[in-house]
């Protein structure tokens, strides 16, 4: 083909056509450049086709985190509502009666307030978006600023549940009810503390205590107006909590639900 131009410009040339010459000259640089253009397009058009499909790609895996998200959320939310269903009939028991009613529910019921469980965030994702530095490869800027916002939001409620956990429950509540009543780990309490030592190599094993020694001490202790106080606001506080977690996950898995429809 470059031969057959070449020829073309020498022929008109040797007839003396410089007039014409110049004008297929001109002809034949537009031709260039347009199919350089072309090239150029079609090298775009790839490089665009192979830049969505990894942003699908991407947008597919978040979606799958998101979905894992919201499981976790449920669990950590039935949990936090167990605590509650828990502490509940004691605070109810007290503010009628003003008293405890030792026996072995209200031992058991103990026991498992001095559990906890770890909230954990799903974002495996984001999280190689982020650290790539690819995060810009999301096209559309509201919903890349949607999913930032989520994320932040959801390490957020992350640190603020488990710093309850580790600044309340594990050095305020447990230490306390421990000095004050009687603590049996059975039914679901044990299976919490299952929980907390899977994939150790410690084993759990439950003793036998002489419960009705124990739950006389239990009375003992209570009927000390002071420790009554310190006991039953351990106890309110360790339902607050609760009850702050579930209305903050609950919050949350709206949000989840919503950017995974938006996704």
């Amino acid at each position: 083909m470059i031969k057959f131009y070449r020829k073309i410009r020498q022929n008109l040339l040797m007839e003396n056509k410089t007039g014409k010459y110049f004008k297929y000259a001109i002809g034949e640089i537009v031709l260039v450049v347009i199919g350089i253009l072309i090239a150029l397009s079609i090298n775009n058009w790839n490089a665009n086709q192979i830049k969505q499909k990894k942003e699908g790609v991407y947008l597919s895996n978040i979606k799958r985190d998101l979905n894992e998200q919201l499981n976790i959320i449920d669990e950590q939310i039935t949990y936090e509502k167990s605590i509650n269903d828990v502490a509940t009939p004691i605070i109810q028991y007290y503010k009628t009666y003003n008293s405890f009613k030792i026996d072995s529910e209200f031992t058991e019921s103990i026991g498992y307030l001095a559990g906890r469980k770890t909230f954990v965030t799903n974002n495996p994702t984001y999280t190689e978006l982020i650290s790539s530095g690819n995060i810009d490869i999301i096209s559309d800027n509201i919903l890349k600023d949607n999913i930032i916002k989520y994320y932040q939001e959801l390490e957020r409620n992350e640190l603020i549940i488990n710093k309850n956990n580790n600044l309340f429950t594990d050095t305020v509540f447990i230490p306390e009810v421990l000095g004050l009543s009687e603590l049996q780990f059975k039914g679901k309490s044990s299976l919490d503390l299952l929980n907390v030592f899977k994939g150790s190599k410690a084993t759990l094993s439950f003793i036998d205590l002489n419960e009705k020694r124990l739950k006389e001490i239990t009375k003992d202790q209570l009927n000390n107006p002071e420790n009554e106080l310190r006991f039953i606001n351990n106890i309110n506080f360790r339902n607050f909590i609760a009850l702050v977690h579930i209305n903050r996950l609950n919050e949350q898995k709206d949000k989840t639900l919503k950017l995974i429809n938006d996704i």
